[in-house]
C-alpha cells in the first residue's frame, strides 16, 4: 500500500553526531544497521542522545502509517496546548492537516516536552502540499498568531517553523515580528533538533 512521504530519508542524523564520538559516523551507522551494536554500547552517547537517535532510527516503527490523502483533512482550532505549557514553553508551528497533527502528536508522545502547537490554516493540506499550493503564507501565519491569543500566554516571541517553509522564514519574521527558527523537514528529527529543550 502507498503511504504518505514522512521524509524519513531526509533526516540529517549526522548533524547530531557528538564531537566526543570515538568512531566516525559512517562506521557507527554501518554497525547499527547491521545489528552489530546497540546504541547503548556507545559510551560517549548521553542518555538523551541515545533516546533521540533511537527515535530517528526507529521512526518507521512508531510513526502512524498514513495512506495518501485524497482530500485535505482540516483540523478545527489553531492552538493546541500539549504537556501543560507555560509562558516559557516552545512554540512549534505546523499546518492544520489532521494527518500532520497525528504525526506530531505521535512524536510528542515520546517525551514530556511542554509545547504550544500553533496550526496555520492551510485548508487542511499537509505542510509540504500547502507550500506547493501556496497555502502556507506569512499572512496566514500572522492570522494564526492573532487568532490563537498566543502572545498573551507566553513571555517570548520565538517560534519554530517546519523545514519545508525555510524559504519563507524572512517573510514570517516581517509578518509576525517574531524570531523564527527553521526546524527539520521530518518530525521524527525534532527531539534531536531540540536537544536540551526536549524532555524525555
Amino acid at each position: 500500500m502507498l503511504k504518505v512521504d514522512l521524509y524519513l530519508n531526509q533526516m540529517d542524523l549526522r548533524r547530531y553526531w557528538p564531537e566526543s564520538a570515538t568512531i566516525p559516523w559512517e562506521d557507527f551507522l554501518i554497525q547499527i544497521k547491521a545489528g552489530q551494536a546497540r546504541l547503548e554500547d556507545y559510551t560517549f552517547l548521553t542518555h538523551r542522545q541515545i533516546q533521540a537517535f533511537k527515535l530517528m532510527l526507529e521512526a518507521e516503527q512508531y510513526l502512524p502509517s498514513i495512506p495518501p490523502a485524497t482530500a485535505p483533512q482540516p483540523m478545527e482550532g489553531c492552538l493546541f496546548l500539549i504537556n501543560e505549557p507555560d509562558e516559557n514553553s516552545l512554540v512549534i508551528v505546523s499546518g492544520n492537516s489532521r494527518l500532520t497533527f497525528e504525526i506530531l502528536a505521535t512524536v510528542w508522545a515520546q517525551g514530556t516536552t511542554p509545547v504550544y502547537l500553533l496550526l496555520v490554516d492551510c485548508l487542511g493540506n499537509t505542510v509540504d502540499m500547502a507550500v506547493v499550493y501556496g497555502d502556507f503564507t506569512a499572512k496566514r501565519l500572522q492570522q494564526a498568531v492573532e487568532r490563537s491569543g498566543l502572545e498573551d500566554k507566553i513571555a517570548h516571541r520565538h517560534m519554530i517553523v517546519p523545514g519545508v517553509t525555510a524559504y519563507l522564514a524572512d517573510d514570517f519574521i516581517i509578518a509576525t515580528d517574531w524570531e523564527v527558527e527553521v526546524g527539520p523537514i521530518c518530525a521524527a528529527e525534532l527531539p534531536s533538533f531540540l536537544g536540551e529543550r526536549w524532555i524525555f
